[in-house]
């Protein structure tokens, strides 16, 4: 993964330590898509987009969220407007709460020399209330 990219991710998981949703969208790139097990949701505008990231940051508040990191599990470059980026996340959770702990992959574009997210696979996380947590 490059300094650049790296950076980025590290914006984001910053925006997510925050709680901070219209910080979390920022990072998206229109349209946008994000697929888990339980569907997909693709997002033609940042209103949209939005909402689902304010119920997100709910969710993760109200499941003892408490501070997020990642590390590269790989990583894929395609010239140098497109990348693959797969990441391990673990978030610790308040009052002894078990981490979770998943893989998300993300595909990425640059935008007028910013990394944007376009389509985010979670294919490890599972639901809230459903043993683990949102995607």
């Amino acid at each position: 993964m490059t300094a650049e990219i790296r950076s980025f991710f590290e914006s984001y998981r910053d925006a997510f330590n925050l709680l901070d949703a219209e910080g979390v969208t920022g990072h998206y790139a229109f349209p946008c898509m994000i697929a888990h097990a339980s569907g997909q949701g693709l997002f033609t505008g940042s209103a949209a987009l939005l909402d689902n990231n304010t119920v997100l940051c709910r969710q993760y508040r109200e499941g003892g969220y408490e501070e997020a990191d990642f590390e590269e599990h790989s990583f894929i470059g395609q010239g140098g407007n497109f990348a693959i980026a797969d990441l391990r996340w673990t978030i610790r959770r308040h009052a002894g709460n078990e981490p979770w702990r998943f893989r998300t992959s993300y595909n990425l574009r640059r935008d007028d020399g910013e990394w944007k997210i376009l389509m985010v696979t979670a294919y490890e996380e599972k639901r809230l209330g459903k043993e683990e947590h949102a995607s």
